[in-house]
């Protein structure tokens, strides 16, 4: 009981501030963002080009979490301001990688914007500050476009870990987030080569988000649901004979996770 309850706690906490019965439905969007996901995929002919695929779907699936979190429009213009560098990113890219780098900094940015929002009594506003600080200087430091996605696909891996610590109220989770940032550790220690990096960085967001995702689904509506996407994400690194293809499972996976979360807490905000 006392779990359910903390769980509860931190739900409610997501929707602090909506006030009105008429919390707006995302659901249209949601499943907007998911047909692009399905038809862009079909359409590339290509493992670079399915990883722009992946890391756009995620910032519009972040774009829609933010939205429902930001319950009172604080974040309103910061939202607005990243999206506008996505789409100018994307009409500057002149290369799928150019691409990824831009999906991936945008993640980065709404992912600053989501811990903001759940962080509502500063308690990580140091560990998110230093984590957009080696955001920054890895930008400045990474002399290719490979080398960004390491820088963002490692910041986004971090400021996961930061959400997780918020929405883990009770603790249950926290050996796992370990886990997963030991295996982030070593996994770099690990790599070679910046693509392996992103496979380390990629594969960590999965394991990452299927943690909050199980955190928030308090009432198990979406259990299989996320055991079907860990499963593909088991046999995909199977399959995968490439770094490029691992990280294409490891976006795709990514973005059906985040379906999930953004699905669980729309749910939440209308039907308060």
């Amino acid at each position: 009981m006392k779990k359910g309850m903390a769980l509860l706690l931190a739900i409610c906490l997501l929707v602090t501030g909506i006030t009105t019965a008429f919390a707006k439905d995302y659901s249209s969007e949601i499943d907007s963002v998911l047909s692009d996901y399905s038809s862009e995929n079909r359409r590339a002919s290509s493992a670079p080009q399915q990883k722009v695929n992946g890391s756009y779907r995620t910032v519009e699936l972040l774009e829609i979490i933010a939205k429902i979190l930001d319950t009172d429009g604080t974040y309103g213009k910061e939202i607005s301001s990243v999206m506008s560098s996505y789409s100018s990113g994307n009409r500057r890219a002149s290369s799928a990688p150019q691409q990824v780098v831009n999906g991936t900094y945008r993640t980065v940015e709404l992912l600053e914007i989501i811990a903001k929002i759940l962080d509502a009594d500063g308690a990580y506003s140091k560990e998110i500050s230093s984590v957009m600080s080696s955001y920054s200087s890895g930008n400045r430091r990474a002399s290719s476009a490979e080398q960004q996605q390491v820088n963002g696909t490692y910041r986004t891996v971090e400021l996961l870990e930061i959400i997780a610590k918020i929405l883990d109220t009770d603790g249950t989770y926290s050996k796992e987030i370990s886990s997963v940032m030991s295996s982030y550790s070593s996994g770099n220690r690990r790599a070679s080569s910046a693509p392996q990096q992103i496979v380390n960085g990629t594969y960590r967001t999965v394991e990452l988000l299927e943690i909050i995702a199980n955190i928030l689904d308090a009432d198990k509506d979406y259990s299989s649901r996320i055991s079907s996407i860990m499963s593909n994400y088991s046999s995909g690194n199977r399959s995968a004979s490439s770094a490029v293809q691992q990280a294409v499972n490891g976006m795709y996976r990514t973005v059906e996770l985040l379906a999930v979360i953004a699905e669980v807490l729309n749910n939440r905000s209308i039907s308060l």
